[in-house]
């Protein structure tokens, strides 16, 4: 059936993903739509640079991935097209042990359209095409085609039936079908390189703001002539900026930048920068 190969890529991919949210809907009784948008902002982190976010969450315990999973319902909440600013208090720091680098509601309010619209677009692409009502979309056995079985079927333990549960969809209803080409990718413009490819979101250690000036004489003394422009967060009276954009002339220089890492960390005028880069990607195929 065309299309039914690239759906299974997808869910095959998905694999991990898939086994955390029956964990969440089916063992911890989350609510299943709610699970389903905390994994889109998940995995819109991962886009930023945050890798291996869904697997470092379900190797924890159970009380702790509920404790991650009320935060992620709250920094949502903050990247609504409606979002009040955050305030003072909202400045605790968020997902503790699970990132590296400083980050709160302000970091989500502070990037809300773009994240927006990312997680629209997480959410259309991969959650509502993996995620079933009541469970994820299983493959059957052979791994050619989606199946359709009540959740926990055919399982004999805890411990085997993570990587076999089922989902309960509509008998008769015919699998999502998905484009061969790359839904993640950014509309071409001749002459004309996207601005998402050319960004990377900067991070600040609190207390210890760079301003645009530090920022753009850092990166022209070290890469040369490359930046278009330097946004930086416009913080409540007696707060200081955390969070800003850089956007480069050319993608070119990011490569430059990271040196190979997912993300790179200078030390400028005796204050950390955190850089990340956003790759937007199709993860329906591995290699």
């Amino acid at each position: 059936m065309p299309g039914i190969g690239t759906l299974v890529d997808l869910l095959l991919f998905y694999t991990l993903e898939r086994i955390l949210f029956n964990r969440m809907v089916g063992s911890m009784g989350k609510n299943s739509q709610q699970v389903k948008t905390a994994m889109a902002l998940w995995l819109m982190l991962e886009e930023i640079g945050y890798h291996d976010l869904i697997r470092m969450i379900h190797s924890y315990d159970d009380n702790t991935i509920e404790a991650l999973f009320n935060e992620a319902l709250q920094c949502l909440e903050f990247i609504q097209p409606n979002a009040a600013s955050p305030t003072e208090p909202d400045d605790t720091p968020v997902f503790l042990g699970l990132l590296d680098e400083p980050m709160n509601f302000r970091f989500f309010y502070y990037n809300r359209e773009f994240m927006y619209k990312r997680y629209l677009h997480i959410m259309e692409t991969v959650c509502d095409k993996i995620f079933g009502e009541n469970a994820a979309i299983e493959v059957d056995e052979s791994g050619m085609k989606p199946l359709a079985r009540p959740l926990g079927e055919g399982s004999t333990s805890q411990a085997s039936s993570e990587s076999n549960y089922l989902v309960q969809i509509n008998q008769g209803s015919e699998a999502p079908k998905l484009s061969n080409l790359n839904p993640g990718a950014d509309e071409f413009r001749p002459g004309q390189t996207p601005e998402d490819t050319r960004t990377m979101f900067l991070t600040f250690s609190k207390g210890h703001p760079l301003s645009r000036e530090e920022i753009v004489h850092f990166f022209t003394s070290n890469w040369g002539e490359v930046v278009q422009d330097v946004v930086i967060e416009h913080s409540h009276a007696g707060q200081e900026p955390q969070f800003g954009r850089i956007v480069f002339t050319t993608s070119l220089v990011i490569p430059r930048v990271l040196n190979g890492q997912a993300k790179a960390k200078f030390l400028v005028n005796r204050k950390h920068l955190w850089a990340r880069i956003y790759v937007p990607r199709y993860r329906g195929r591995r290699s």
